[in-house]
C-alpha cells in the first residue's frame, strides 16, 4: 500500500510539475504574444513613417519633373528657332548689300528699276519687322567700347582721335535672339598710336 501511495504521490506530483510546465508555458506564450505584438507595433511605425518618407520624395521628384518640363518648354518657345534665325541673317546682309549698292538718285532710273529697288527696300523692311517681332535684334556697335563678348575683332588701327579699345569701325553688325548670340559684330577696334622716338 505503502507502494501505491508513493506512487500516487509521484503521479500527482508528475501532475502538478505537468500542470506547473504547462501554465509556464501558457505565461511564456502570452509574453513571447505581447512582445510579438509590440515588435510589430513598431515595425508598423517604421513602416508607416518609410511609406511617407517615399511619398514626399515621389511627390518632390514629380514638382522639380514639372518645373524643369514647364523651363523646357520656354526655352523652347524662346530658342526654338534660333538655327533658322542665323540661317535668315545671309539674307539680310545680301538684301542690305543691294539696298545699300542702289544708286541714292532713283529719278534718273527707269520706273522698272525704281519700282525693283523699291520692292528690295520693302522686302528687307518687312524681314527685319519680322525679326524684330521676334526678338532678334541687330548689334550696330559704332562708337561703343569693345566687347568681346559680343564683339569680333578683325582688325586694330592706330589713331589719336578715339581712345583705345573704341570700335571705329563695323565690317558687319551682328545679332542677338534674346539673350543669346546669334552671330558677333565684325568690327575694327581704335589703338593708341606708337611713339616714334
Amino acid at each position: 500500500m505503502t507502494k501505491n501511495k508513493t506512487k500516487k504521490q509521484d503521479s500527482s506530483n508528475l501532475s502538478n510539475n505537468g500542470n506547473d510546465n504547462i501554465e509556464d508555458n501558457k505565461v511564456e506564450e502570452v509574453v513571447s504574444e505581447d512582445d510579438n505584438d509590440f515588435n510589430s507595433d513598431e515595425d508598423l511605425k517604421k513602416e508607416l513613417e518609410q511609406a511617407i518618407e517615399d511619398k514626399k520624395r515621389a511627390l518632390a521628384e514629380a514638382e522639380n519633373t514639372r518645373r524643369r518640363g514647364i523651363k523646357d518648354l520656354e526655352q523652347s518657345r524662346k530658342y526654338g528657332h534660333l538655327a533658322f534665325a542665323r540661317e535668315m541673317l545671309s539674307v539680310v546682309d545680301s538684301l542690305e548689300s543691294a539696298v545699300n549698292s542702289s544708286p541714292q538718285n532713283k529719278d534718273e532710273l527707269t520706273d522698272e528699276t525704281k519700282n525693283f529697288i523699291v520692292g528690295v527696300e520693302m522686302t528687307l523692311e518687312q524681314l527685319k519687322q519680322v525679326f524684330n517681332n521676334h526678338n532678334i535684334s541687330k548689334i550696330d556697335p559704332q562708337g561703343d567700347k569693345f566687347d568681346y563678348n559680343v564683339h569680333q575683332a578683325m582688325f586694330e588701327k592706330e589713331t589719336d582721335e578715339v581712345e583705345p579699345g573704341l570700335i571705329i569701325e563695323v565690317m558687319q553688325p551682328g545679332w542677338s535672339l534674346h539673350d543669346r548670340l546669334l552671330r558677333p559684330a565684325m568690327v575694327g577696334v581704335s589703338k593708341k598710336k606708337a611713339n616714334k622716338d
